[in-house]
């Protein structure tokens, strides 16, 4: 079995499938990659699962010279593209050995049985939605950072699909903040209604992706599954099982306090004032009065820190403290030049926009 590729391109699909292999699991064979060469279809398939998440991706630029398939280690192999400098490498497998050359190179890996790879089945023959993955990679860019990691809730493990027609909405919480932002997909079943919860990981997946913004992705689920499909690349997760909260719950109504601050003003008052902050005192105070706004940090042993900032601000004198890496976060992914804070009072979770359809919800703190 043999074959010559563009060494760019079969980078970047082990790299993918790197991203999913477990770095520890009894099972050798899930932190390998399945390589299946056809030599009729002319075509180079990448494989790799941890039995959560699938990814199937088809190398493009490549000369089959014969068929046949090799199930190596992802991330060794991943290594060893990405010291090579050739445009072009040739991999030849006997047995369980691959072996790949350059023009002043040659490696030679131990993988495993073919046989042992789990199956991965058909991806995306349902029915489902397409959609821009410049949209799609928004939506999820603008969610996937406010999820839990670990979590006993299991179902806020994940980010909450809701699509109404031809509106995606994606929600995301970690019980401390909440993260929802709207798009538009491009076609879809009449009168389709879905709400499904995608794994943290899965949506990460599919960040990388989607890299041309214009190209259409299509998105299709299952009871128990999402799955997604670009021109190169097809990607099958399981949905995480439980209720996810009722997120509308949570978000501020009747908010009579409100101003704009610049984004990059805002970030840079922010950061300077988490300076002097701990473990034990991680919050910062927001002091709004008239057209001024005062961050402030006091921790016993560090010492204290004010920053003030000129805003016109709407509404009675109002303090509130705020974690301040959930206020980094959310203007690390947000692109708009200017964020709109809208209050109840300091005791009330504090409400931000950005455009017209991206809310972040942040609870309070002690400070």
């Amino acid at each position: 079995m043999k074959v010559t590729c563009n060494r760019a391109a079969l980078h970047e699909a082990i790299q993918l499938a790197s991203s999913i292999v477990p770095s520890r699991t009894p099972k050798p064979v899930l932190q390998c990659a399945k390589l299946d060469f056809d030599q009729q279809e002319k075509k180079l398939t990448v494989l790799a699962t941890d039995n959560e998440i699938s990814i199937k991706y088809t190398v493009p630029q490549v000369q089959v010279l014969s068929s046949g398939s090799a199930v190596v280690p992802a991330e060794r192999l991943a290594a060893i593209l990405h010291e090579t400098t050739d445009e072009t490498v040739d991999l030849e497998v006997t047995g369980t050995t691959c072996q790949i050359c350059g023009k002043d190179s040659r490696f030679r890996i131990y993988g495993q049985e073919p046989g042992d790879f789990p199956v991965v089945g058909p991806m995306g023959q349902e029915k489902g939605i397409e959609v821009k993955a410049g949209v799609l990679r928004r939506l999820i860019h603008l969610t996937a950072f406010a999820a839990a990691r670990e979590n006993t809730r299991y179902a806020i493990n994940g980010v909450l699909w809701e699509q109404r027609g031809k509106k995606l909405r994606m929600v995301a919480t970690d019980g401390r903040r909440l993260a929802r932002v709207d798009g538009e997909v491009i076609s879809d079943e009449k009168g389709t209604e879905r709400n499904a919860v995608v794994s943290i990981k899965a949506m990460l997946v599919l960040e990388r992706i989607l890299t041309d913004p214009d190209e259409t992705i299509h998105v299709a689920f299952t009871e128990n599954q999402v799955f997604t499909r670009t021109a190169l690349v097809e990607v099958a997760g399981n949905l995480v099982q439980g209720r996810f909260p009722k997120y509308e719950d949570v978000i501020p109504t009747g908010c009579d306090k409100k101003v704009q601050i610049q984004s990059e003003g805002l970030r840079s008052a922010v950061r300077r004032t988490a300076l002097l902050t701990n473990e034990q005192s991680r919050g910062i105070q927001l002091s709004f009065s008239g057209e001024n706004l005062c961050f402030s940090s006091n921790t016993p042993e560090a010492g204290e820190a004010e920053i003030n900032m000129k805003v016109e601000y709407q509404g009675a004198p109002l303090k509130v403290g705020f974690s301040p890496q959930y206020l980094l976060d959310m203007l690390r992914v947000v692109d708009e030049a200017e964020v709109t804070f809208e209050f109840v009072d300091g005791s009330k979770p504090g409400l931000m926009r950005a455009g017209r359809d991206f809310l972040y919800v942040i609870m309070p703190v002690s400070v």
